[in-house]
């Protein structure tokens, strides 16, 4: 909400409420479709606001971008870590991924249609997207590698594929089936890799 005569203000909370409220519009109706006029209203704040705070549309789209994957991160490392050792951890982000297409609104992954909408530039979307793949990519290396696959690198890759995979179809196809589907390939191609005695399954 703007802030009312005689308030004082907290920058902190207003950068806050702009990131959250363009997140919100620009993953719901697209980058290129959403203007400053849009956010600003969204996020109860001036257009001077955002641009004091983010210097331009650009700049708001790359500091959502980041937020975003910073938040995706985090939320992919606590619910791992509480999972058991070996291969239920690899299984694990298909289980968090499969709850997310079942939420109402799901609409496929932010920063990959982001990047999608970047139209070929190698701007800061299509950077950032080569970042968050990069991160699923190393998050399921060290869980293969802590299950006991010899080759973790190929089989992570292998991974990322069918979960970004999947990701696009059920945005597409609005299927949250897809979620267990993906799991199932998933731990086909974990078992396939784990040693004969079977490592810590």
């Amino acid at each position: 909400m703007p802030v009312k005569a005689g308030q004082p203000l907290d920058p902190a909370a207003t950068r806050a409420r702009i990131l959250a409220a363009a997140a919100d519009v620009f993953y719901r109706r697209g980058i290129h479709a959403v203007g400053i006029a849009e956010v600003a209203e969204a996020a109860g704040a001036s257009k001077l606001s955002i641009y004091k705070n983010f210097g331009s549309k650009a700049g708001l789209v790359e500091a959502v971008l980041r937020d975003r994957t910073q938040r995706v991160r985090g939320w992919h490392e606590r619910n791992v870590e509480a999972a058991p050792a070996g291969r239920e951890r690899v299984l694990a982000v298909f289980d968090l991924v499969a709850s997310w297409y079942a939420e109402a609104g799901f609409r496929g992954c932010a920063m990959i249609n982001a990047a999608t909408e970047d139209r070929g530039f190698d701007g800061p979307p299509s950077q950032l997207a080569r970042e968050h793949l990069g991160f699923y990519r190393d998050l399921f290396q060290r869980l293969l590698e802590e299950a006991g696959v010899a080759d973790g690198r190929t089989v992570a890759r292998q991974l990322v594929v069918v979960l970004e995979g999947a990701t696009v179809v059920s945005a597409v196809d609005r299927d949250p089936g897809l979620g267990a589907q993906a799991r199932t390939i998933a731990g086909v191609l974990v078992d396939a890799a784990l040693p004969v005695d079977g490592g810590d399954r």
